[in-house]
């Protein structure tokens, strides 16, 4: 298991944190212009689309990373997460590009934004339980996973909005449901990932 705890783990952990927590800062700016009508930061909803996209692609990249680990414990169901993690990037990416290029509403591309983090957030808390069963990572550590995970994982009911194809009034109840994952995929995961990553590599400094 000493692939939980290597350089390339430890980076890009900690590079998905930075990247959530940028999304965060973008989103935040964003709505500053659009409620204060500052036009020069009005290019922030953009980039905040397109750091959503990249953070999945991070995740993705982790979850191929620690694939090799997870199989020797998790045998086939490794498989199935790790697909389940691309399919969920590629929700999120697709999610980014039909806002960007206007073929949809808020509404629509934030269910494929929620949709494509549950995925991801599935494969987080079995990455944390199997880290946690191995002691691999502090319990502390598992722990914020295993919340985090827990909410990024409401976000799967955003599979509703996608198959019913709903892109109607940006706070519709269905949509206000999903924003409930938001605390897990913009909060806790970010913070998961920088503290994850920090602790990963201060430990490989220390062992050098």
């Amino acid at each position: 298991m000493k692939e939980f705890t290597s350089k390339s783990v430890g980076a890009l952990t900690l590079a998905t944190g930075i990247a959530g927590t940028l999304a965060v800062i973008t989103l935040i700016l964003f709505f500053v212009s659009l409620f204060q009508d500052i036009s020069s930061l009005s290019f922030m909803g953009t980039l905040n689309d397109t750091i959503n996209g990249l953070s999945g692609i991070l995740s993705a990249v982790l979850a191929s990373t620690l694939h090799p680990a997870l199989r020797r414990v998790a045998g086939r169901l490794s498989l199935t997460l790790l697909i389940g993690v691309w399919l969920g990037a590629t929700a999120i990416g697709f999610g980014s590009w039909l806002i960007i290029s206007g073929g949809s509403d808020v509404e629509q591309s934030s269910y494929y934004y929620f949709f494509g983090n549950g995925l991801i957030g599935i494969w987080i808390w079995v990455l944390n339980r199997t880290a946690r069963e191995h002691a691999v990572w502090t319990a502390s550590l598992t722990r914020l996973g295993w919340i985090a995970s827990g909410f990024m994982m409401v976000g799967l009911l955003g599979l509703v909005g996608i198959l019913s194809g709903s892109d109607g009034g940006e706070y519709s109840p269905l949509i206000m449901i999903n924003g409930i994952s938001y605390l897990g995929i913009a909060i806790l995961y970010p913070i998961w990932g920088i503290l994850l990553g920090r602790w990963i590599l201060s430990k490989r400094g220390k062992t050098q």
